[in-house]
């Protein structure tokens, strides 16, 4: 096993590296995949480090549900307990609004598990969580503002990769490189691999709404006038999501902020009053649904997941 050890680099043979870092494992990427795949090797002894971007797990609407075999999971590495100390709703089923009333699609109480209910906590306090249990171990080491930018290849192995801090550039040399940096992965571009999309031909729209005292708990959805909602249940404020067809928001743009809190007030009629809280396009993020896979997933030294 490789010892997680730092050294210097040499400027003259590395291009200006400040240092070079050796550990077992490299993983890029701090979402749900990359930092319960460190958690468990941290557990298992594998020396792993563990790299995010961003300063923080800190995300506008990351997706915030935790199902049932991810609690499963939790209970088996003995973490279920804590977890569920942190500020969480459960949902045992989903009931949809439509211009024919209502009906329940979903009804997670009938599922064969200990944990019959989709637990709703924010992304960034999951990872916290997940993060600071990895760091428990002397093997595990986390590194924040770790933009990676190229792929240390040496004989058709990837050795490693190289990453730029605010305090320069890095190097970590790694018997095994994951990359798990999500839908628009760079490591994925950087090894090479073509991705075939299979996406739904829609976008959503994301954006905070007051919440009252007296709502309830949870999520809801509605359906209708050919237009799709759903409202999550962030404690302090409904997080938004507004189904839109794929690439039709510039024109919906174009006609207006007001235009976006119109149509959405005659799918919710409830939700009408709170919508003057939407003032500007910039309190509205677009997220681009996208669904892909690659045929193939790993090179020598190298695998992608999540």
């Amino acid at each position: 096993m490789a010892d997680m050890a730092t050294e210097r680099a040499n400027p003259q043979v590395t291009g200006g590296m400040r240092d070079v870092t050796r550990t077992t494992c490299c993983v890029v990427g701090g979402g749900p995949a990359g930092a319960v795949l460190s958690l468990l090797l941290a557990r298992k002894g594998v020396d792993v480090t563990l790299l995010e971007a961003h300063p923080d797990f800190d995300r506008e609407f990351r997706g915030d549900t935790i199902h049932p075999s991810v609690m499963e999971i939790m209970e088996q590495l003995g973490l279920v307990g804590r977890l569920l100390e942190l500020r969480h709703t459960e949902i045992s089923s989903a009931t949809v609004q439509t211009e024919a009333g209502p009906f329940r699609p979903l009804d997670f109480s009938r599922l064969d598990t200990k944990y019959p209910y989709i637990t709703m906590m924010p992304q960034k306090d999951f990872l916290e969580f997940i993060t600071g249990e990895a760091k428990r171990y002397p093997n595990f080491r986390l590194v924040m503002e770790a933009r990676v930018r190229e792929l240390v290849e040496e004989d058709g192995v990837i050795r490693g990769v190289r990453y730029e801090a605010e305090d320069g550039w890095h190097e970590v040399r790694a018997v095994l490189t994951v990359g798990a940096d999500g839908r628009g992965s760079r490591m994925r571009r950087l090894a090479g691999f073509e991705p075939i999309k299979t996406s739904p031909p829609m976008d959503v729209l994301w954006f905070k709404l007051p919440r009252k005292p007296e709502d309830p708990e949870g999520a809801m959805g509605f359906v209708g006038r050919g237009h799709i909602a759903i409202l999550l249940d962030r404690f302090d404020y409904w997080q938004a999501g507004y189904v839109i067809p794929k690439g039709t928001f510039p024109e919906l743009r174009h006609e207006g902020i007001e235009s976006l809190r119109r149509s959405f007030a005659e799918l919710i009629p409830e939700f009408a009053d709170r919508l003057e809280r939407l003032e500007d396009w910039k309190q509205v993020s677009l997220l681009s649904v996208e669904s892909s896979r690659c045929p193939r997933w790993y090179r020598p030294g190298l695998s992608l997941i999540g």
